[in-house]
């Protein structure tokens, strides 16, 4: 059983999974270039969003095996 996201949802899933984590790894590498840390802690932040949260079109097809 498929549930349908609204639009609204969909866009913010987006925003919490990519958009921010992209910008903060951009302004963290303009003001600290040297701060590594942070840049890898945004980017598992956003992978645990994008497989926690599943903001894309699975095209109705469930993602975990039952």
């Amino acid at each position: 059983m498929t549930r349908e996201r609204s639009p609204l949802r969909i866009f913010i899933y987006i925003l919490i999974s990519v958009i921010i984590p992209v910008l903060g790894i951009l302004v963290n590498h303009l003001y600290r270039p040297d701060h590594i840390l942070l840049s890898l802690f945004l980017v598992v932040w956003m992978g645990f969003f994008i497989l926690a949260l599943q903001p894309f079109d699975t095209e109705g097809f469930e993602t975990v095996e039952p």
